[in-house]
């Protein structure tokens, strides 16, 4: 293994690969856009201006208070008494701020327009809705670093001219904190040490502050003391040193975090950087590689009995996790085939995910053979996470995305069907939010911003005056086990069964959440109702609704209800707005078919 990939696979800091992003990021986003940038840049820099005169004309205000002078005398003519003076300096404290806050709103319109203009200039196929969105945040994190740059140099060169000794003393401070981010660096802890930087900005400045009172005591001991007003610029140009510096390196880190975005979204794919060379998680499943660890390893451990053979390989989820299928002989001499799923170590949650799950239903049986895997072993190597599975006597068939379509209704009634532990459940409740508390998160301030017109079209406050009853609906509705997204879930078919094998992104929430929607949704739903609907079990969840059709329009409305909380959750509202005509009208046909339902009971109690 080459040097590179050893300090790849450790985790360390990707230099050559990162200096590699910033210059295809000056290349091919900040040069061809250079005045655009260079235009935010300047509002940063006369924004962070404002900032301080606000917060330094406070200061000559209390002066004016204190000794009846200022240093703005002489500035204005005009201004002699004492109640002329205070009202300058009051004036001026808030046209400051104003325009600090105005400059600061210009800066985000900006971003957002730089993003459209860079996202539209790139023209790739692949920017949909939500990638353009995504675009802007990740634009938004690159000339944040750069506009931190920016104010941390231009604030330490200003405490360089009043006070050298203290500039150097803040050098010194941002150096460490560099320095102690480096040290504990790993890509998969960026998240971490971002939360960690943002938790304790304040710590850092008041450390900067100690540092800086020191060097204004010595000065103090050796007569060398400045003005009043001349510390506090210096305290508040540490402050605002400090803060640009934690600020940066948060948006640094950001870069790398969405390093595979940024290639993406904003860089042609002729200038695009690989993060990592090919890593020693995917050298281990190479061809060559594989036979010499694995069966070595199978055997030693106990997991299989002998003669094991390597019968599929496949790289998933960007080659951050691998499935190998085994075939084993038992005793009897009977294949056995087994399934290693191996995970990066940033990934190692989602294999605790699915060890949680599998420990409590490994081997459920909705059918003939095991629906859910039987879970034989996990645990965890210096390099991955591993799950492995028990499979049984016939070798899986994979199925692609099209070929698993008219299995997803067996997937749902076995997902219906599988039994979970109050334990796994009240764990997944205090986790996650239900359905009906992530609808009660969206309020008609929402939709605030829209005009008159807007919201007439859109019918916005009639659907605002349905949607606490459409959460009592919801309520009605029994909860299942599902997965996130079950349209992509890796399947494989035994025979005639089917067999689910992604495990880790199962949730447990209202019956019809995470449904895909599509024109064929209620004849779906009523699919799947109606094959259990004479369950005992089954029964008991829907002894509300008196028919399979009644239930499946429910199910439709929690499906469309869900998605619309998804659409509000990432911003796409224009996709919310598109959805409220149906959900409205949904929901009143609802209403309709449950007055008719009393209706027919009540005549039927007369007669």
């Amino acid at each position: 293994m080459s040097n590179q990939t050893a300090r790849n696979e450790r985790g360390e800091v990707h230099g050559d690969q990162v200096r590699d992003l910033m210059a295809a990021l000056v290349r091919a986003v900040l040069w061809p856009f250079r005045w655009r940038v260079l235009a935010i840049l300047l509002m940063q820099v006369a924004s962070q201006i404002m900032l301080l005169a606000s917060l330094v004309l406070p200061w000559q205000l209390l002066q004016v208070l204190i000794t009846g002078r200022s240093r703005i005398d002489g500035w204005v003519p005009a201004v002699n008494n004492h109640g002329n003076k205070i009202a300058v300096l009051i004036v001026l404290a808030v046209l400051c701020f104003c325009a600090y806050a105005f400059l600061q709103w210009l800066v985000k319109k900006a971003i957002a327009h730089l993003s459209a203009t860079i996202l539209g200039h790139l023209n790739k196929t692949r920017l949909v809705a939500n990638h353009r969105l995504l675009g802007k945040r990740v634009l938004g994190v690159v000339i944040g670093a750069l506009s931190s740059t920016v104010i941390a140099v231009l604030f330490c060169l200003v405490i360089a001219f009043l006070h050298p000794l203290l500039a150097l003393l803040a050098v010194s401070c941002v150096l460490g904190l560099v320095m102690i981010v480096g040290f504990y660096y790993r890509f998969e802890r960026v998240q971490k040490i971002q939360d960690t930087l943002q938790g304790n900005v304040l710590t850092v400045i008041n450390v900067s502050f100690a540092l800086g009172f020191l060097i204004i005591v010595l000065d103090y001991l050796n007569g060398t003391m400045r003005p009043l007003l001349t510390l506090f610029i210096l305290l508040l140009g540490m402050r605002q040193l400090m803060a640009a510096s934690v600020n940066g390196l948060v948006n640094f880190l950001g870069i790398i975090k969405y390093f595979q975005q940024i290639n993406m979204l904003l860089l042609p794919r002729s200038q695009q950087v690989s993060l990592f060379s090919i890593s020693d998680f995917v050298q281990r499943f190479e061809q060559a590689t594989l036979k010499l660890w694995l069966l070595p390893w199978l055997v030693e451990c106990n997991y299989c009995h002998r003669d094991p053979e390597i019968i599929q390989c496949r790289l998933l989820y960007g080659r951050a996790i691998a499935h190998v299928l085994v075939r084993d002989t038992d005793s009897n001499g009977s294949p056995l085939y087994v399934l290693l799923k191996c995970y990066v170590s940033a990934r190692e949650n989602e294999a605790l995910h699915e060890i949680a799950l599998l420990s409590e239903v490994s081997g459920y049986c909705y059918g003939v053979i095991p629906t859910v895997p039987v879970l034989r072993a996990n645990g965890r190597l210096s390099w991955c996470s591993f799950v492995l599975l028990e499979l049984g006597d016939k070798p899986p068939q994979w199925k692609n995305s099209e070929e698993r379509k008219p299995w997803m209704n067996e997937l749902r009634q076995c997902l219906r069907h599988v039994p979970l532990s109050n334990k796994v459940v009240t764990q997944y409740a205090a986790t996650f939010a239900s359905l009906p508390e992530r609808m009660r998160k969206i309020k008609a301030s929402h939709f605030a911003y829209l005009t008159q017109e807007d919201n007439q079209r859109f019918q916005v406050e009639h659907f605002m005056q349905l949607w606490p009853l459409m959460i009592v609906e919801m309520e009605r509705l029994p909860k299942s086990l599902t997965v996130q997204n079950p349209s992509s879930a890796r399947v494989a078919v035994i025979g005639n069964h089917m067999l689910l094998l992604d495990w880790q992104g199962w949730v447990y929430d209202t019956m019809g959440a995470h449904w895909p929607l599509s024109a064929k949704l209620h004849a779906e739903v009523l699919e799947v109702i109606s094959g259990q609907w004479e369950s005992t079990d089954i029964q008991q969840g829907w002894s509300e609704f008196n028919s399979p059709t009644m239930a499946a329009n429910y199910v439709a409305l929690a499906a469309r209800a869900h998605e619309f909380c998804q659409r509000c959750h990432l911003h796409n509202d224009s996709g919310a707005l598109n959805m409220m005509a149906g959900l409205v009208k949904a929901c009143e046909a609802i209403n309709l078919a449950d007055e008719q339902n009393k209706a027919m009971v009540e005549r039927s109690v007369e007669y």
